[in-house]
């Protein structure tokens, strides 16, 4: 079912999302596994990350303990869609997921995205962005659109009409 995680998304090996507090990072989140759940020592997850590196020019992926409330699971893929204006989505940009707003739906499948954190205007195509969805209590909010929700909607209205 859409939108069901499992009991322990933060448990060694998950695949999840951080959010950065660090300046210039603020409103992105990027990909990585769990190495060690959440410590009772520290409070702590042990992460590594899948496209940070723990110096200029390193091979070397980044690893950090991080507070729990920066880690959600990974949002499920949705079925493509087409963004509007005035909507919050989240921008693949510089290897993670940056949190704007659609300004403008171009030709071709493009949208003009405006990043509050960073006073930026960039274009993306469709492909690179997500609705943005926020992790609570366990939940997706907005919650995840189940795939017969057109079909159903389409259903309603013939219904209407008889």
């Amino acid at each position: 079912m859409a939108g069901n995680v499992e009991a322990d998304p933060f448990k060694k090996g998950a695949q999840v999302e951080v959010s950065l507090e660090d300046d210039g990072f603020r409103g992105s989140w990027y990909t990585a596994t769990v190495i060690r759940p959440i410590s009772k020592k520290t409070h702590k997850i042990h992460l590594e990350f899948h496209t940070l590196t723990s110096g200029d020019n390193s091979a070397k992926q980044l690893r950090e303990a991080v507070d729990p409330i920066l880690v959600r699971p990974i949002p499920p893929r949705e079925a493509r869609r087409r963004f509007h204006v005035s909507e919050d989505v989240d921008a693949f940009h510089n290897d993670g997921w940056w949190e704007g707003i659609v300004i403008a739906a171009l030709d071709g499948g493009r949208y003009s995205v405006f990043f509050r954190s960073s006073r930026e205007q960039i274009e993306f195509d469709e492909s690179q962005l997500r609705l943005h969805r926020e992790w609570v209590y366990g939940k997706w909010v907005p919650p995840l659109e189940d795939v017969n929700d057109d079909s159903q909607e389409v259903q309603k209205q013939q219904e209407q009409k008889k």
